[in-house]
């Protein structure tokens, strides 16, 4: 192990030392271009052009600024800090970072947001961020280190199913997803290794369609400003997760009311946000209500669902500020995968996801802010299921299970030493959940000769888990020097709704910084990551229950990353995690999108001792032009457990992945084109051995065979009219555009040719099809 490791770090340096050598380049010159009377933005984008390392928010610099006056300086940052300063906007530089903000508070607008002072992003100014949160006019893929940054135009602009500002994630260079649920596996992890946070809240299981691979996220991406992505090496602030964070903030509003009204083919939308007169309150509003039940073919289920979110925002104070937040997701879903009578297969879940939390922000003083937290969700899900195919599977499912969770969270940040920036903070949460699971089944044909199956099954677990969860942690961002940043954290957390309590979870962190010049910076992360087996996630449907101890795993990352002239950024990361203390799991060795995955007879239980995953990642982009803006990544990886002594790929390893995607804006047009392409996914093989005119299915060994390369290209259009209230856009959308087969399951089954000769059916079945989507939105 420490062979692999020192191995990753040797390779990183030596590739720390060519880019150095490579790309090192002089400072920036002056710009000699005529700026007055240009957009703000595309002035701003000529110094990046440049070679100036200035990175802005589109919710500040927005379309309609223009440059007033010629700046006078040939100083190519005193000539931006002089074309922004009539819009009140100035220039903050760290470490060779120049990031535009307000210079001083806009009176009509709230006198404080939730990215001013909370813990997790810290303000502004101060010392050097070893997380610097970049955001640009690109409007697409932006990072550092691990850590990325999707903004709303960018969901929108790039097609998507849905719109989906979670399912945007799978366009990130570690990402591995089959394009149905809005899930995604980062850096090897399972699905469930990724928290979702929305105001500082981690959410739970915030899904439609949760008992189907939870298809599309209840989050309006048109309500939020941008998705902020770790992929792994995420700070002590940030717990009980071995894989990834999501971080998700609404907008701020930008004028006294607007109002958004959208109807597509997935749902109809409205979305109200504004301030009132004096600027003491916000507010934010989001309604959807799907279409999807009225659009889709009744043979394959009805997905009837909506979502609500509210914000509501007070400034007691210009230091304190209290904000009031609910997100709440109701489904009535049917899915209907054999829609023939005498083979029926057929699921309908009722849910419904409740979130209210009410956060207060104090500036205490110039340099110690805090952020408290009081929240409630709660989750209410019944799930009944059958499948009635006599000759090979009739069986039934009630699954009814809920849980709620009572939480406190306070965070500090303190900036009043010299060169250091202080986070600490502490969580405490009552946990309760009820399970009531029954099912039953009886196989028939060549299901019933499946290794390990007791025919017929039946499984009943009724059980109540309550308990505690408690959490501390403590970080220091210290910048050593103007080059050199480190920062070190530790974190415990400790949950008593198991049997027995499984104790206390240290957890260390560290990363370093080193830029070498405004262009070139190099990163090394390590840390311990833990996560408990959350309240909601008992596998009963297993037959399981009783909670698992923590699972754990090691990050280690190295990474640099080069700012070229006009435009182009080119990054590099090499990671390795180690997974160690892994609970069981279940899977489905051929068709992992089976209605009742729990009863199928493919489902078999993994052990794992131990887990390794390793991969390379290169990522371009280029955000040089006016009207054209594109990113591309190569992601060479391999997850495997190790089980009974054998390491076996992971259901999702993929060892190449190619991401892009292209925009082209001009006047009132945008099109947006993606492409994902990787490696097909690990399977298993089975054959059949007859004995006594009974054939049993043998399955070969777990995961050593692989299904084709996956390819989706997808595609969008939208334009905007002006109208006389307001303006009109509408967009037009294609997921898979070549319709493209990409292999994801088999189905294996006994059949006779016309000759009366006994063979094995082998059907390879497919991830989602061509799927057109329009849409029309009317803001005002």
């Amino acid at each position: 192990m420490l062979g692999s490791k020192a191995r990753l770090i040797t390779i990183t340096a030596w590739l720390s030392c060519v880019f150095f050598i490579l790309f090192a380049v002089p400072g920036v010159r002056a710009a000699d271009a005529l700026l007055q009377g240009q957009p703000l933005h595309q002035a701003l984008d000529h110094f990046r052009n440049i070679g100036l390392n200035l990175v802005y928010s589109t919710n500040l610099v927005t379309d309609d600024l223009l440059v007033i006056e010629q700046p006078a300086s040939d100083d190519p940052v005193e000539q931006a800090v002089e074309i922004l300063q009539p819009h009140g906007l100035t220039l903050n530089e760290a470490d060779g970072v120049y990031l535009v903000v307000r210079k001083e508070p806009d009176p009509r607008l709230p006198v404080a947001t939730p990215h001013a002072v909370t813990p997790e992003t810290g303000p502004d100014t101060g010392p050097i961020k070893l997380e610097n949160l970049t955001v640009s006019a690109s409007r697409y893929l932006l990072f550092s280190n691990s850590r990325f940054y999707l903004d709303q135009r960018a969901i929108q602009a790039l097609p998507d199913l849905g719109e989906d500002p979670i399912r945007s994630a799978q366009r990130l260079p570690g990402s591995a997803a089959g394009g149905l649920s809005s899930r995604s596996h980062f850096r090897g992890g399972e699905h469930n290794e990724t928290a979702i946070y929305l105001n500082g809240l981690k959410l739970l299981d915030p899904f439609h369609i949760r008992d189907y691979h939870s298809i599309f996220s209840s989050i309006d991406a048109r309500a939020i400003s941008g998705v902020e992505a770790f992929t792994g090496g995420f700070p002590a602030n940030y717990g009980d997760q071995m894989s990834g964070v999501l971080l998700l903030d609404t907008r701020q509003p930008e004028k006294p009311v607007h109002t958004e009204i959208g109807l597509s083919v997935y749902n109809t939308s409205l979305l109200n946000l504004g301030y009132s007169a004096d600027g003491k309150i916000d507010w934010l509003v989001s309604a959807r209500d799907s279409n999807l039940d009225v659009i889709l073919n009744e043979d394959l289920g009805k997905p009837d669902y909506f979502d609500v979110f509210g914000v509501l925002g007070i400034n007691l104070s210009p230091d304190h500020r209290l904000t009031f937040n609910a997100l709440y997701s109701d489904d009535q879903v049917v899915v209907i995968t054999e829609n023939v009578p005498e083979e029926l297969e057929l699921s309908t879940s009722d849910t419904q996801n409740t979130h209210f939390w009410i956060s207060l922000e104090n500036q205490w003083t110039p340099a110690l802010s805090s952020t408290t937290t009081l929240s409630y969700s709660g989750l209410d899900n019944l799930r009944d299921a059958e499948a009635n195919d006599p000759d090979r599977l009739t069986a039934l499912v009630y699954d009814q299970r809920d849980a709620e969770i009572l939480g406190f969270q306070q965070n500090w940040l303190y900036e009043g030493i010299a060169d250091h920036s202080l986070r600490w903070g502490f969580g405490l949460r009552h946990e309760n959940a009820s399970y009531d699971y029954r099912s039953r089944a009886e196989y028939n044909g060549l299901y019933a000769y499946y290794p390990g199956i007791t025919n017929p099954t039946e499984s009943s677990i009724q059980t109540a888990p309550e308990g505690n969860g408690y959490s501390l942690f403590l970080s220091d961002r210290w910048r050593i020097t103007r080059a050199t940043g480190l920062e070190l954290g530790v974190r415990w957390d400790r949950q008593t709704y198991t049997e027995p309590d499984f104790g206390n979870q240290f957890s260390p962190r560290i990363s370093l910084l080193h830029s070498f010049g405004a262009a070139t910076e190099v990163r090394f992360t390590w840390g311990r990551y833990y996560q408990s087996q959350a309240i909601q996630q008992l596998q009963v449907e297993d037959g399981l229950s009783n909670f698992f101890p923590p699972q754990r795993a090691n990050h280690w990352i190295a990474g640099i990353q080069h700012l070229f002239p006009r435009g182009y950024r080119l990054r590099v990361e090499a990671y390795l995690k180690d997974y160690d203390r892994l609970k069981p799991r279940f899977e489905n060795l051929f068709d992992p999108l089976v209605l009742i995955p729990e009863l199928s007879p493919d489902r078999v239980g993994l052990a794992p001792e131990s887990a390794r995953v390793k991969g390379i990642e290169f990522t371009l982009e280029y955000r040089g032009s006016e009207t054209l803006d594109w990113w591309a990544s190569y992601t060479w990886s391999r997850a495997t457990d190790l089980i009974d002594g054998v390491n076996e790929r992971r259901s999702w390893d993929q060892r190449h992945a190619i991401q892009a995607g292209l925009a082209w804006r001009k006047g009132p047009w945008e099109v947006g084109l993606a492409m994902g392409v990787h490696s097909g996914w690990p399977t298993t093989g089975l054959t059949v051995v007859e004995e006594d005119d009974i054939y049993i299915p043998v399955p070969g060994p777990r995961n050593a065979e692989q299904l084709g390369t996956f390819a989706q290209f997808d595609f969008r259009v939208s334009r905007e009219y002006p109208v006389r209230f307001g303006k009109l856009s509408a967009f037009f959308e294609v997921t898979n555009l070549s319709n493209r087969q990409n292999e994801c399951c088999i189905d294996y089954d006994i059949d006779e040719d016309d000759d009366g000769n006994v063979f094995l059916d082998v059907a390879v079945e497919h991830w989602l099809p061509i799927i057109p989507a329009v849409g029309i939105f009317w803001e005002f």
